[in-house]
């Protein structure tokens, strides 16, 4: 195929609607795509409308930088940046299908800027869209085309099920025909295609058949078997909605479509949404939410956030708290300031500590809870919530005498105590603490203070006289 002057042709696209496009090289490899359209279809009206288009440049569409006749041939010269693909490469570079859904809800995004524009209907498929990088993200931009004149279904002859499922049964019908209808029908057919919506054996037929089929909006079926989609999720509310919406769009009537992409975007969102399906999974199946959640991340440190915690209480609510602890140490080294995350890890690992059996040393397990529990109590972070903190110091000072350092669970005894003077159970271990040392004196003086407070106690009625004389009776039973 010859190109325009001072164009190099190097590889074809794909076959559109409206012509077919090439990767060509001007300055540099790639910077252009050309299409070629047949001379029969370059009628005045198309010229028409190819002179308005050009006018001037219209958001999110690439810039037709020249226009003409080469060998016999109408071209279209369209500058593109590099690195691009057609839309259709980029789905196929996709492997997840919810990267494909992020990728076709900003599809849905754009809809609204090309529809500003002078080209009416927007020629909707996956090879008239192409995405750019910017900045490590893909960007969709359309490669716009005014529509050709279709007088015959056989005009369409020569175009594969990609393109002929994203054409409008009306279209095809030659029946009257409304654009934002068949704006909507394409980006319909947009979604079920990148989910991978199986075809209809038709698909493969010969031309007459593939047409007739589409006539009837039979060629792509929007249904969830088949496609890329778990099964596991076919029976939740998002993918019920998310083909339901498909549907919508491609309806056979152009009449009963919506005309904007806000429904479709709504739907495209919430099937993509990891924390939304796992919230709807994980008490019939945990095992598959905590799936469902290890596809959340990409970058997105917040979504994964979210996930790994999500995850944790998933795994909690199973009675596993030891399952939860590695989520848990996700969302802390992506999130290290937040403390209520380093709090929630310290209640599943305190969980797990507390489960093993007493002769363990857990060495490991300690060392991790001691390193929370020693930021979590920390004074100059000025708690709020000083019973909390009273809570985590006596917790500390319980790993400390199971790793065998009495000297170190008496600290932070003391700390518990001072925040709360009236936790006897606190003042009891302190002074085992000290006959653990060796230290009588301490442990006398210990228990001296134990037993004026419980007499205060007694006194001011917070503790009943039988409840008195239960402490003063533990209090002596530990030898000197």
């Amino acid at each position: 195929m010859e190109g325009p002057k001072g164009i190099q042709l190097e590889a074809t696209v794909g076959t559109t609607d409206r012509g077919s496009l090439w990767r060509a090289t001007h300055e540099s490899k790639h910077d252009r795509i050309v299409r070629i359209v047949e001379p029969r279809f370059c009628d005045g009206r198309f010229r028409q409308a190819l002179t308005n288009l050009r006018q001037r440049q219209h958001s999110r569409m690439l810039e037709i930088t020249g226009e003409g006749w080469s060998g016999g041939h109408f071209y279209i010269e369209y500058v593109v940046a590099s690195p691009w693909r057609t839309l259709e490469e980029r789905l196929a570079e996709l492997a997840s299908w919810r990267d494909r859904m992020v990728l076709l809800n900003q599809v849905c995004e754009v809809l609204a800027r090309w529809q500003s524009s002078p080209v009416h209907p927007l020629g909707l498929n996956l090879r008239n869209i192409v995405v750019m990088r910017d900045a490590g993200r893909w960007y969709p931009w359309l490669a716009p085309c005014p529509a050709i004149t279709v007088s015959s279904p056989c005009d369409l002859f020569g175009f594969d099920s990609t393109v002929v499922a994203a054409l409008a049964p009306e279209v095809i019908r030659g029946a009257q025909l409304d654009e934002r209808a068949q704006d909507a029908y394409a980006l319909g057919t947009l979604v079920a295609q990148a989910i991978g919506c199986p075809e209809s054996r038709l698909a493969a037929a010969d031309d007459e058949n593939r047409i007739e089929a589409q006539a009837r909006g039979a060629l792509l079926l929007s249904v969830a078997e088949g496609s890329r989609i778990p099964s596991f999720l076919h029976s939740t509310p998002q993918v019920q909605q998310l083909f339901q919406t498909i549907k919508h769009y491609r309806h056979t009537k152009p009449d009963a479509r919506p005309h904007g992409a806000t429904e479709l975007s709504s739907a495209v969102n919430a099937v993509a949404d990891p924390i939304a399906l796992a919230g709807t999974l994980r008490s019939a199946d945990p095992d598959r939410a905590l799936e469902v959640l290890s596809w959340a991340g990409n970058g997105d440190e917040q979504l994964a956030v979210r996930a790994a915690v999500l995850a944790a209480e998933i795994s909690t609510e199973a009675g596993d708290p030891q399952r939860a602890l590695p989520y848990l140490d996700q969302a802390v080294s992506l999130a290290p300031n937040r403390l209520d995350l380093r709090r929630q890890r310290s209640e599943s690992r305190w969980r797990v500590f507390k489960a093993l059996p007493q002769g363990e040393s857990s060495d490991r397990e300690g060392e991790l809870l001691l390193e929370d529990l020693a930021l979590l109590t920390d004074p100059r972070l000025k708690h709020l919530d000083r019973n909390a903190d009273s809570t985590l110091c006596l917790r500390a000072a319980e790993v400390h005498r199971r790793r065998g350092d009495p000297a170190a669970a008496a600290a932070k005894l003391f700390e518990a105590i001072k925040m709360d003077p009236s936790n006897l159970g606190a003042l009891l271990s302190y002074m085992q603490c000290w006959i653990e040392l060796g230290d009588r004196d301490n442990a006398e003086q210990t228990r001296t203070e134990a037993l004026r407070r419980i007499a205060k106690l007694e006194k001011s009625q917070m503790l009943t006289t039988r409840e008195a004389q239960q402490w003063r009776e533990w209090f002596a039973t530990f030898p000197y």
